[in-house]
């Protein structure tokens, strides 16, 4: 067996779990607007069952209906007997998958909207939360008669929890909730039984503890705990240290380890730029201080790296939270020794930007995510040729996806090499991940029966003689047109042909830099990644420097701001635009100034559009056609994959023609 350690069975509390690996608990946004568990749910839960894992944490699941629920709707509940039967169906999906089922319980305390409530958030003191993703007003300061009530509501919810089959609780003392918001010293400012010292801090985590541990008898209950919350002033590892001996002498039998708030959000979803594996030394420290098993999550994305986290006392197991997301089968995979078969999370945070605007989860190389009560693709092709144009990364989705249909599939390429966007967004600094998902696309292509044609532009005369039973047009973007006053001699070419190598530029000096037009990700991006190669760069965008890179994942872009402020290669004019580029200098315009700018050479970032050439040249010829990915809207790589597992589905419909009832 592949891994041997991490498949190793392991008993924390009464349950024994047939491997070391956990499904993080993470918002779906897939229950039912009531709060219920929905049939989207389960077959998404049980999925990652089936797929291996040894335990599966369910998402945050609210314990007071009247001010526990969290900023963002739909979210489970489980305050009330009515919703106990919708868990009992999903426990039982869990646990004939091979599963072991786990309900994180939680109250949201100041981390909610008086929107979503109907009433003034909560907290242990009036402290109002400024946080990336959620800024609020103050909270109402509890009284002791609430944080009773709310105690007796953490125990009423492990009650029904066990009622429905639950094999374990885990309480989200976490990521800024409310019981991390007793202990952390900038949120609880009490003088009173319930705050002023860390004894009087730790009083309520310790209570809810005792109350829920005698709720659920002998089954399995686990903490998730911010080590640190990587705050000035906040808690750290060191105060985890303390915590969690007392969390376990109170009757928790394991501490899943996070860390963070969303006053730190990047610090609980981190962007790819965060190294594999980060929070193991947190988790060792834990270990040793509490003598309990832990779970560790931060990054975890290969088995070998799992493994090895075991074998050297870091951990108990490993928790995979968006790498389930992307691929199910993880640990199937694990134990066959197939991990390069895995579908690798590059932590875009695709998923983190859906549920972050209410809708349901989602992943980006991963299109079935979120919708696994639709059948698998079948053979709806057979006997069929479709060809592909276009092989970035929705491209290549397409051809994949369209093979597993049954058709005899042509991918043609116009570079000559595939990937398209896909290598210019892995190929800037910290985003080197995104070759992960480049490589896998690359070793299903070796393995299937796809005809692929590099080197080979397609016009509408190619398609008329082929005459293809599909048609799936993913030739990506061109640059946005740019009116100038004149171009001159300089070298001057789009900025991502020099992410994917396909110009050379001359040298670079602090006097004549690269100048760079576009504040976008891709010219921010592309600022960088020549800075890192020793070039001098002059990065103009025509918005304000607060808007760099404004359609970038919002934790990615956080950081990329940052280290563009502290590179001394790079200057930033903002509110600029380019006028011309005359001889060996560019004119740019601010204001009514006109700035004449020496340069060494021009790279163009101001915009894409979707390139129609092909689409609109194919008039009256009768084939089946679809157009994906920025072919009909310059978007991000999930929306591309997205589209392509779409247009795979839609293709039954135009060819099979199938009527959807007889009556």
């Amino acid at each position: 067996m592949a891994y041997p350690r991490l498949f190793d069975p392991i008993r924390i509390g009464s349950m024994t779990l047939k491997n070391r690996i956990v499904m993080a608990p993470m918002e779906s946004h897939l229950g039912n607007a009531d709060g219920s568990v929905s049939a989207e749910m389960i077959a998404y839960y049980r999925e990652r069952a089936l797929g291996g894992t040894g335990l599966i944490v369910i998402e945050f699941t609210c314990v007071d209906g009247h001010d526990g629920f969290s900023s963002m709707a739909p979210q489970l509940r489980l305050d009330n007997d009515r919703y106990r039967s919708g868990h009992g169906k999903l426990v039982a999906a869990i646990r004939s998958a091979g599963a072991h089922a786990c309900v994180q319980i939680s109250h949201a305390g100041r981390q909610s909207r008086e929107s979503v409530i109907g009433r003034t958030p909560v907290a242990p003191s009036p402290v109002p939360l400024k946080s990336f993703f959620l800024n609020t007003g103050t909270p109402r300061e509890l009284e002791e008669e609430d944080i009773r009530r709310i105690i007796a509501s953490y125990a009423n919810a492990a009650r029904l929890a066990v009622s429905a089959g639950y094999d374990a609780v885990m309480l989200h003392g976490a990521h800024g909730y409310l019981l991390q918001q007793f202990l952390s010293p900038l949120v609880n400012r009490r003088d009173d039984q319930w705050g002023g010292d860390f004894e009087r801090r730790m009083r309520f985590p310790i209570e809810v503890v005792k109350a829920v541990k005698a709720a659920i008898g002998d089954r399995t209950l686990l903490y998730r705990l911010s080590v640190s919350d990587f705050l000035d002033g906040g808690l750290t590892v060191e105060d985890g240290e303390k915590i969690a001996p007392r969390l376990c002498e109170a009757g928790v039998d394991g501490i899943d380890i996070s860390c963070g708030s969303l006053d730190s959000v990047d610090v609980i979803v981190e962007p790819m730029s965060i190294a594999e594996g980060w929070r193991l030394p947190m988790a060792r420290r834990i270990r040793a201080a509490t003598g309990k098993p832990v779970i560790c999550a931060g990054v975890m994305r290969w088995p070998d790296k799992a493994e090895q986290a075991i074998v050297d006392g870091d951990t108990d197991c490993v928790s995979l939270g968006r790498a389930l997301l992307a691929d199910p089968m993880w640990p199937i995979k694990a134990r066959r020794g197939q991990a390069a078969d895995i579908r690798p999370c590059t932590s875009c945070n695709w998923c983190i930007k859906e549920t972050g605007s209410n809708r349901s989860v989602s992943c980006a190389e991963n299109p079935r995510c979120g919708h696994e009560t639709e059948p698998p693709i079948d053979g709806y092709g057979e006997g069929l040729r479709a060809t592909v144009v276009g092989a970035g990364p929705g491209g290549m989705a397409a051809a994949l996806m369209l093979e597993q249909a049954g058709f005899d599939v042509t991918l043609y390429e116009k570079r000559e090499r595939l990937g398209g966007n896909l290598i210019t967004s892995a190929t800037p600094p910290n985003k080197e991940k995104l070759f992960w998902y480049h490589e896998f696309l690359l070793r299903r292509m070796e393995r299937s029966k796809v005809t692929v044609r590099t080197g080979t532009a397609v016009d509408a005369d190619m398609v008329a003689r082929e005459r293809p039973d599909a048609l799936i047009l993913a030739g990506g973007s061109r640059p946005a047109p740019l009116e100038l006053e004149g171009y001159g001699n300089l070298p001057t070419a789009p900025a991502y042909e020099a992410l994917i190598g396909e110009i050379v530029l001359p040298p670079s000096t602090p006097d004549r830099p690269i100048l760079i037009y576009g504040g976008g990700e891709t010219g921010t991006e592309t600022a960088e990644y020549l800075a890192q190669r020793g070039h001098h760069v002059l990065l103009v965008s025509r918005s304000a420097a607060s808007l760099l890179a404004r359609n970038a994942e919002p934790l990615y872009r956080m950081h990329l701001l940052r280290r563009l402020r502290e590179n001394s290669a790079i200057r930033i004019m903002d509110r600029t635009g380019l006028a011309a580029i005359d001889g060996d200098h560019v004119l740019l315009t601010r204001e009514e100034e006109r700035i004449a700018q020496p340069a060494a050479a021009v790279l163009l970032a101001h915009g894409l559009v979707p390139d129609t050439t092909l689409s609109d040249a194919l008039g009256g010829i009768d084939v089946p056609t679809i157009r994906i990915g920025d072919a009909v809207q310059v978007a991000r790589i999930g929306e591309a994959v997205r589209d392509a597992y779409r247009a795979v589905q839609d293709l039954r419909r135009l060819i099979l023609q199938p009527e959807p009832i007889a009556c």
